[in-house]
């Protein structure tokens, strides 16, 4: 499994995730450009940067086989990814997929120029709709405010530019797009027309759950995951 973090985030983000899958499962967890331990990694941080990365590591670790789980701004670098090439890829699970027509990219800009560290406080305080402990959030506030600012807003511009449906259009592998029913951030209705546009789509809705679903309904979305694979294995046997 190869698990891509969001936007402003970096591979941390799967720590739960990661504990309950790496004892019967080969799991990459990397850091995108410009994020992370990639933060000093060559501009420009567009979507071809990102995807490109994907595909370098794939063919250096002669991976094959590989589900893809990407969260937000992962997801839509592994879709893209797939759309482009998968012969790597057995599937894709898209975890809040975004879109750019909800997305508030220039407003988002305009905030992160005023006060980064306040933006990056505030945004941990929305992402979640489960209570989520003190030390969580700081944590959340930590990772996204450790993000270079010329990083974070390159992220924002891609963002901003990704259309979800033509790419999920020209994904040939099964993808499932799981989203928190009460997300706030990106409305569970892009997920829906995600699903309906992949060929091979499929869509699970979390209730209780906002945007960051890896943190806020971790449990339910590892057991969707699981299902997802288990559906794969049971398909690529017959």
């Amino acid at each position: 499994m190869l698990l891509l973090h969001g936007w402003c985030l970096d591979g941390s983000l799967w720590a739960y995730e990661e504990e309950l899958l790496v004892n019967d499962h080969e799991v990459v967890i990397p850091d995108l450009p410009g994020f992370g331990r990639s933060d000093a990694v060559a501009e420009p941080y567009d979507m071809e940067a990102h995807v490109g990365a994907v595909a370098a590591l794939l063919e250096e670790l002669d991976l094959t086989d590989v589900l893809i789980v990407g969260f937000a701004f992962g997801a839509a670098v592994g879709l893209s990814l797939a759309a482009r090439e998968d012969s790597r890829i057995a599937g894709i699970v898209a975890v809040g997929v975004p879109s750019s027509t909800v997305f508030p990219a220039e407003r988002m800009a305009r905030s992160m120029r005023r006060d980064w560290p306040d933006f990056a406080r505030r945004s941990a305080a929305v992402l979640c709709r489960q209570p989520q402990s003190e030390a969580t959030l700081a944590w959340i506030e930590r990772t996204f405010g450790g993000t270079p600012l010329r990083s974070a807003l390159q992220g924002v511009s891609v963002l901003g530019e990704f259309a979800p449906e033509p790419v999920c259009s020209a994904v040939g592998v099964p993808v499932l797009f799981v989203h928190g029913e009460d997300d706030d951030v990106i409305a569970v209705d892009v997920a829906r027309a995600c699903a309906k546009s992949a060929p091979r789509g499929d869509l699970e809705v979390l209730p209780d759950c906002g945007h960051l679903v890896v943190l806020d309904q971790r449990g339910p979305l590892h057991e969707a995951v699981l299902r997802f694979e288990r559906n794969l294995n049971t398909a690529g046997a017959r």
